[in-house]
């Protein structure tokens, strides 16, 4: 299969969905790439990951079977000027891709001898600018396995 990413927020940090859909396709054989609408031509599936609800969607044709769009980004609309978080818009990821090794090689630059990935998840502060304790629940949970991200 051909598989297209798209990181609609951009490339100025590492998408984590984006590489651990990566690594479990490559895994699978596939051929994995970033998105291009002139250079890509026709993929199996293209997949979009955005975290930010400030992020303007992505603008352009896209060549493929399927499109996936996915992240907190999507998950975020406005009401009454002030943004709303639905969980139930909010697909997690998979536990076979959740918990695989990311494929750090989509963000050579960044990711050099740096490893990414969740050492807890929730946060008990329900700050009103941040949508974690929605998203993740109001207890700060450790989750670390550090060999799903870090070797």
């Amino acid at each position: 299969m051909k598989i297209g990413l798209i990181d609609v927020d951009s490339h100025n940090y590492p998408n984590l969905p984006l590489m651990k859909l990566s690594a479990w396709h490559k895994a699978k054989g596939d051929s994995v790439e970033w998105y291009s609408p002139i250079i890509s031509g026709h993929c199996d599936i293209v997949y979009m990951s955005k975290v930010f609800s400030f992020s303007t969607d992505y603008e352009f044709c896209i060549d493929a079977d399927k499109i996936v769009k996915g992240g907190s980004g999507y998950a975020i609309r406005l009401v009454d000027g002030k943004e709303v978080y639905d969980k139930s818009a909010d697909i997690d990821l998979p536990d076979e891709i959740e918990h695989i090794y990311p494929d750090y090689s989509l963000y050579p630059e960044m990711t050099r001898d740096t490893a990414y990935g969740f050492l807890t998840r929730g946060c008990p502060r329900g700050c009103e600018f941040c949508h974690v304790a929605n998203k993740e629940g109001k207890c700060s949970v450790k989750v670390a396995d550090l060999s799903e991200f870090w070797r």
